[in-house]
């Protein structure tokens, strides 16, 4: 008796066996097809469990995971689908791509959505305890978010990160700003200097980098002396667009002095754009500026005796300023741009009982 014919694949290279799952309204099955490399006994194996477990998902009213996908590859899938070309080049790849890239996949790696727990999330956090604590809320809103599609994609069951805790040991950055006559001081001398027109607009508007990058001659309005902020320069800009803001209330009208608007009226119109730049459009581009901005500073405060300060420290300086004139926090909110008048208020608080104490004549 000869031996028997080894079995040989009916799919390409894999077993493939069709099994009735369930029925349309009219009555004709419903034929689902399961693959195995090894033979048909174990295609029909994998479908008779497929079958148990459909039936044990409707009676308890779980929903039905059919896919095993591991963390790493929906979280690839997720930035190409959600991310990539949703947001700015920049955001994608310095927000998402980096931290999923740096510090997700590696912890989260080979293991399958659906068995990923909330202990499994919140070990993740209180590992990274070590990133500073506006970044673990960022990887709380990634994370969240990659979980939130991938249950709305029937990967996983539920959000694991939902009710996760996390805090920082990591020691805040303090910010610092000039004083009232360093400002001042600062702003004299940059008035002088042909390059320090970046300097007097940022410190007597408070603007952010990429808002001062982005004003144009027009944004001056001399008869209401204000300038208005309409947009702003990213490492992803081509040409400036009127509201490509960083957020809705960063769209702004700031009142400014006649002693500035006589300083404008002096500068130079080499482009349509304030601080100009060798673009294709002619405004200056973060590249350029963070160039010009070192070179200025550093001489300046060399000079001046003046501690080195970066640019969103310019901005807190006008902040700082401001609250120790009086001026309340939603007009400094306002004025700034925040997004959120607690925001304002987190920042500035501090300076709340110098104000106190000078407004109570006490020194």
């Amino acid at each position: 008796m000869g031996r028997p014919k080894k079995e040989k694949p009916n799919h390409g290279k894999y077993f493939e066996i069709k099994k009735t799952v369930g029925h349309k309204l009219n009555g004709d099955p419903i034929r689902k097809s399961f693959y195995s490399e090894t033979s048909k006994a174990d295609a029909s194996q994998q479908g008779d469990e497929w079958i148990i477990a459909h039936k044990v998902a409707e009676q308890t009213g779980e929903p039905f995971i059919e896919k095993s996908v591991t963390f790493s590859a929906w979280a690839k899938k997720w930035l190409e689908t959600y991310k990539k070309g949703k947001v700015k080049q920049h955001t994608y790849d310095y927000t998402y791509r980096v931290n999923v890239e740096k510090y997700m996949i590696p912890f989260f790696g080979q293991a399958n959505l659906k068995d990923i727990t909330q202990a499994d999330v919140q070990e993740y956090f209180n590992k990274h305890n070590f990133l500073a604590e506006n970044n673990l809320k960022r990887h709380r809103m990634i994370l969240h978010n990659i979980f939130d599609k991938a249950v709305y994609n029937d990967l996983c069951r539920k959000n694991p990160v939902e009710d996760i805790q996390y805090s920082s040991i990591k020691e805040k950055a303090r910010r610092r700003a000039y004083t009232q006559a360093q400002m001042d001081k600062l702003i004299e001398y940059a008035k002088s200097q042909h390059d320090g027109a970046m300097i007097v607009i940022m410190l007597n508007t408070g603007v952010r980098r990429g808002e001062l990058l982005g004003l144009k001659w027009v944004d001056i309005d001399f008869k209401r002396k204000s300038v208005f902020v309409r947009r702003s320069v990213t490492p992803d800009t081509n040409e400036p667009q009127d509201g490509d803001v960083k957020s809705k209330s960063s769209y702004r009208e700031i009142p400014v002095s006649d002693d500035f608007l006589n300083y404008l009226k002096m500068l130079p119109h080499k482009t349509d754009y304030i601080i100009s730049g060798k673009t294709k459009y002619g405004y200056m581009s973060i590249d350029g500026f963070e160039g010009h901005y070192k070179r200025f500073m550093e001489k300046a405060c060399s000079n001046l005796q003046l501690p080195y300060l970066v640019p969103h420290e310019l901005r807190h300086t006008f902040g700082t300023v401001l609250r120790e004139k009086g001026v309340d926090i939603y007009t400094i909110s306002r004025v700034m741009g925040h997004g959120d008048i607690l925001v304002t208020d987190k920042i500035y608080v501090h300076n709340d009982y110098n104000v106190l104490r000078k407004n109570m004549n006490l020194g």
